[in-house]
């Protein structure tokens, strides 16, 4: 269920946490962390060939040792995973251990986040984003830089609002959907589960589940899907492993 922020953190700021992902997201998650007080132990990878130059005390995930050879989550986590159906698999994994891991919120200091908006649990919110009264939303959602949602809004788990968007008052957003950079939604539009708007679209009406939106007015595209769901099948490249 969602939690309200301010006093909804697994533990108090100044924590010690992981950071599950190791691309350049995890990076700027890292960032809001630090900004909160928080230090982070690990960053956790699942693709050992492909983690951002900057990542330090890195340790495998649990796509690649399994759930059987996967440490104790002695620690919450953040997730730094920026695709959602993806987030959404790892999340299920991670609470379906023995010992169900910990979620904590990251919001960066600089965030304005109004008493009256309640955000889910795992919820991630980025440098200058805005999230207004009485807005609801998810877990493991990703409120990323300079985001803006407005009153009442309903965001669903597991979706990302992009750089710069701007859902106006009302809106509702279903699971899993990615509003891509500087998209406009204009007030009390619902949009589905599981799709995808465009960079820059203007959404004017209602969108179905599981469509890909574009342009100004935003139209469906016929022959594209929306946002990947959990099972979709998402290769994890490589199994060496090397720590740095």
């Amino acid at each position: 269920m969602p939690t309200r922020h301010g006093g909804t953190s697994v533990t108090p700021d100044g924590g010690t946490c992981d950071v599950y992902g190791a691309g350049g997201h995890a990076q700027v998650v890292s960032d809001v962390l630090r900004a909160m007080g928080w230090s982070v132990r690990h960053i956790i990878n699942d693709y050992p060939g492909n983690h951002h130059p900057a990542s330090r005390h890195l340790v495998p995930g649990i796509r690649l040792l399994g759930a059987d050879r996967y440490p104790p989550v002695d620690t919450p986590v953040v997730m730094a995973v920026g695709r959602n159906g993806e987030r959404a698999e790892l999340v299920k994994m991670l609470e379906d251990l023995p010992v169900p891991a910990r979620f904590e919120q990251a919001v960066h200091p600089s965030a304005l986040i109004a008493p009256t908006a309640v955000l889910g649990e795992g919820s991630v919110v980025l440098h200058g984003a805005v999230v207004q009264p009485n807005a609801s939303v998810g877990r493991h959602v990703l409120v990323n830089t300079a985001a803006s949602i407005d009153h009442d809004c309903v965001i669903g788990d597991f979706v990302h609002v992009s750089p710069h968007a701007t859902l106006c008052g009302h809106v509702q957003v279903g699971e899993g959907t990615h509003i891509g950079a500087g998209a406009v939604v204009i007030p009390k539009v619902r949009i589905g589960r599981w799709c995808r708007v465009g960079a820059g679209a203007v959404v004017l009406s209602d969108l179905p589940d599981h469509v890909t939106a574009v342009g100004n007015p935003a139209r469906v595209l016929a022959d594209r899907v929306g946002e990947p769901p959990p099972g979709s099948g998402i290769d994890v490249p490589g199994l060496h492993w090397s720590a740095s």
